[in-house]
């Protein structure tokens, strides 16, 4: 956990110095967006072991209701 908050701090600062202007098409600084979501995702779902299903998994569960 001690590296994943690490590596989201090295994230964040370096999203926060990134050089501007930005432009819309920036793939770069979009790459750094996905990793930091990805960092804070994965640091989530740590600090809740009990929690087994994902964001996306516990929106399309549908309880285990078949609508056949």
């Amino acid at each position: 956990m001690r590296e994943l908050k690490s590596r989201l701090a090295e994230l964040c600062a370096e999203i926060r110095s990134y050089p501007t202007p930005i432009a819309r098409c920036d793939v770069q600084l979009t790459a750094l967006l996905e990793q930091r979501s990805a960092l804070i995702q994965k640091i989530d779902q740590a600090s809740r072991p009990g929690k087994a299903c994902s964001p996306e998994n516990m929106w399309i569960n549908d309880g285990g209701f078949n609508a056949a």
